[in-house]
């Protein structure tokens, strides 16, 4: 393992080799290997995007939480930014693909969000509005590192269908590549400030949040509804 200056492994390291069995499970989800080949059912897919629009919409709002958070000056910037980017790069793909999936977004923000989609969120904002700063990066990095990884992983192989393409290249760009870096560079800096119980807690919301990634994509393949109309 590499190890940083001070010869201890950086926090993100940790962090990933305790949760390895959830990385490799999402690797191997059926929706992540079928947009790698281009055969996803595109009905899955509009599912997928239309929660994630609902996702976003309070990812924004934890990412502002974080800026009042900010220890310095220079993460308050960051986590503006970050927040700003969800309303500007993120929506602009989805209003891009949209259209052409037979999606409207307005429309999707008049719906309930699905299951996963309010226990996920649900999450995010208990721990951005009780935790530590600490404690709302260690939950919000999955957002963001899975989705580098998984479109790192896609972009070695692009399928020819021009939507599932646009999507991985999204993920896969330099661009947002920055972003998780600056995350996993926080991460690791308020790792080395914390106490033991707020590296625990760091490690458990971390590990929540990655699972409910996996359930995130797990609910799209299987285009999951509430149980009970009213």
């Amino acid at each position: 393992m590499v190890t940083d200056a001070g010869g201890t492994a950086p926090f993100h390291q940790e962090l990933e080799e305790h949760s390895r069995p959830v990385w490799d499970a999402i690797f191997e989800l059926p929706f992540v290997r079928e947009v790698g080949d281009g055969t996803l059912a595109l009905e899955r897919f509009a599912y997928f995007i239309a929660q994630d629009v609902l996702y976003l919409d309070q990812f924004a709002r934890v990412l502002a939480r974080g800026a009042t958070l900010a220890d310095t000056p220079a993460t308050r910037e960051m986590f503006l930014r970050h927040a700003a980017n969800v309303g500007r790069v993120e929506e602009r793909l989805h209003e891009d693909l949209a259209p052409r999936i037979g999606l409207d977004v307005e429309a999707v923000r008049r719906q309930e969000p699905a299951p996963v989609t309010v226990a996920y969120t649900d999450h995010l904002l208990r721990v951005a509005h009780t935790g530590t700063l600490g404690e709302l990066v260690a939950a919000v990095l999955p957002c963001y590192w899975v989705y580098a990884r998984v479109g790192e992983r896609l972009a070695r192989r692009l399928p020819d269908h021009d939507v599932y393409r646009q999507w991985i290249l999204a993920y896969a760009s330099p661009e947002f590549h920055r972003s998780v870096d600056e995350q996993l560079a926080l991460v690791d800096r308020l790792a080395t400030l914390a106490g033991a119980d707020e590296r625990r807690l760091m490690h458990q919301w971390f590990l929540r949040s990655l699972r409910y990634e996996w359930m995130f994509w797990d609910q799209a393949y299987r285009t999951l509804r509430w149980p009970v109309a009213p």
